[in-house]
């Protein structure tokens, strides 16, 4: 049964991570302070997207570029914050489908 659950949860944990749009919005990309470790790059489209240099260490007590100290939390967790450009995020669209108020 442990298998089983451990599987299922791993299964929804890589679906919802594949909803970000690498949008950056989350992270402060859209109100002009975002985090240290929030990088940048070009899509093939030359689109402008983001990625966290510290993703899988992420959680925790962070510094925007600006020196601000902020927390940065899962996804999950900012659900019913608000924040510039949240409108267009995978994350934020996904987690009040699946977690709704």
């Amino acid at each position: 049964m442990t298998t089983l659950y451990s599987s299922r949860q791993t299964k929804q944990f890589n679906k919802y991570e594949m909803t970000c749009k690498r949008c950056g919005a989350c992270c402060g990309a859209d109100d002009g302070d975002p985090c240290e470790h929030l990088k940048s790059f070009r899509s093939i489209n030359n689109d402008l997207k983001y990625y966290c240099s510290i993703y899988s260490r992420r959680s925790g007590i962070h510094k925007t570029i600006n020196g601000t100290v902020i927390s940065c939390v899962p996804i999950r967790a900012k659900r019913f914050e608000t924040w510039p450009g949240r409108e267009n995020c995978g994350y934020k669209n996904v987690a009040n489908e699946v977690y709704p108020r």
